[in-house]
């Protein structure tokens, strides 16, 4: 086949199981098609996959949802390329991919996994030293996929380009110390920025797409998640776009796991970054930002970096059926004070508080309840981290005849007063 256009975009999209993605099974949309077809190469013309690799075990690379932790045999080269085949795992990158082509930011993108489930940070990085056990299959299944995709389209003419790494990582590190997650994405991240320049050719570095960490549904009295902190301090560090948190999708708990999100939510979330990329690639800022925190008397002001096309707002009662909202909207005070009322103004949020504070928490709680145990009639629920202030701005796009509505959600954080 031959691929429309005379650029290809590769799509980098990393991380674990969240970037993974779920298993839509047999299940139909609304259209009448296969979820895994909605989101395949032959719905979408211009999203495509390399054809004719293998598995380091001998099993044909047939889809977008491997090779997994099995790798890639080095010795066999792609024969080609086709249309982005989905099986089982809707991965995020095959969502993009469908996204980038729908909103003319790319007219062909292709696609693979590299990754798997339950793996740290540093697991994707080059160095057996680093991470469990010594697993360095991530960063080798994107060297060879790179280098085989440069050949592939190279053949044919198409120049190459990688505009973006979308990176969904940190449930495998939510036990971590504060600044060890940022640390080892300074290595994970500058290794895959490398690799793509080396392989690519390409002088400008991709820009950094992060989801947020949302956490599980227990264990939060003792799993302090920092790594959702080191997410925003490396953004900001690195000029990178903050997609949005993960809290605020509903958990499918079937498998008891308390983390996997339901079907329907990795696809807003997924979208959400599509929408940040579109956003971004138009000159328009996305970042949603607390700023420093300022207290004038028992009011304390914490400015969010919103657009003038935006404000804050909340969203009482979307809890109530799983355990219930937070108190205060999210927010909690350390320091011994107390919060005694919580609102936000324009792009500001308002707390009035008494007594000492000496820091301010949004969605970071350390709540010993196990919310797997509050799900609705379907095992669905949400996380321990719980917050109820997102943006004014929203979108509403449609896959299969159903319409997904997508929001804007202010992200974990933690600042000192």
């Amino acid at each position: 086949m031959t691929a429309p256009g005379n650029t290809v975009d590769l799509m980098l999209a990393r991380g674990q199981s969240l970037a993974l993605g779920a298993n839509f099974g047999p299940d139909l949309a609304p259209n009448g098609q296969r979820w895994r077809e909605v989101f395949g190469g032959a719905a979408n013309p211009g999203a495509l996959m390399l054809t004719g690799l293998r598995r380091a075990d001998g099993v044909a690379v047939t889809h977008v949802a491997n090779p997994l932790l099995a790798g890639y045999d080095p010795v066999v080269p792609a024969a080609g390329y086709g249309p982005m085949l989905v099986q089982g795992s809707v991965p995020e990158g095959a969502v993009l991919a469908c996204a980038m082509l729908r909103d003319r930011l790319a007219g062909a993108v292709a696609f693979q996994f590299h990754d798997a489930g339950g793996q740290s940070i540093q697991n994707l990085d080059d160095d057996p030293g680093s991470g469990a056990e010594g697993v360095v299959t991530p960063h080798a299944n994107a060297e060879l996929w790179l280098a085989e995709a440069v050949r592939v389209f190279a053949a044919e003419g198409k120049a190459i380009r990688v505009p973006r790494i979308f990176l969904n990582q940190g449930e495998a590190d939510v036990a971590r110390p504060r600044g060890w997650w940022s640390a080892a994405a300074e290595v994970t991240c500058g290794q895959m920025v490398e690799q793509v320049r080396r392989r690519t050719g390409q002088a400008e570095a991709p820009v950094l797409f992060v989801q947020q960490t949302g956490g599980y549904m227990m264990g939060a009295a003792t799993n302090l998640h920092h790594c959702k902190l080191d997410q925003l301090d490396f953004v900001r560090a690195k000029g990178g776009v903050l997609v949005g948190p993960l809290y605020p999708y509903k958990i499918d708990n079937s498998d008891d796991k308390g983390v996997h999100k339901l079907w329907s939510e990795y696809v807003r979330a997924y979208e959400v970054g599509a929408w940040a990329a579109a956003e971004v690639a138009a000159g328009r800022a996305w970042n949603l930002l607390p700023g420093p925190a300022t207290r004038t008397g028992d009011r304390i002001a914490i400015p969010v970096s919103v657009r003038e096309d935006q404000a804050l707002t909340t969203a009482p009662g979307l809890y109530a059926d799983y355990g219930g909202d937070p108190e205060h909207l999210g927010l909690e005070v350390t320091g011994g004070g107390a919060i005694i009322a919580a609102g936000v103004a324009g792009g500001t949020i308002l707390l009035d508080v008494a007594g000492p504070v000496t820091a301010v928490r949004y969605a970071m709680q350390r709540d010993p309840t196990d919310y797997r145990r509050l799900t609705d009639a379907a095992g669905c629920g949400y996380g321990a981290h719980r917050g109820l202030i997102r943006s004014t701005l929203t979108r509403t796009v449609s896959w299969g005849a159903m319409e997904f509505a997508l929001e804007r959600w202010l992200p974990s954080f933690e600042v000192a007063l």
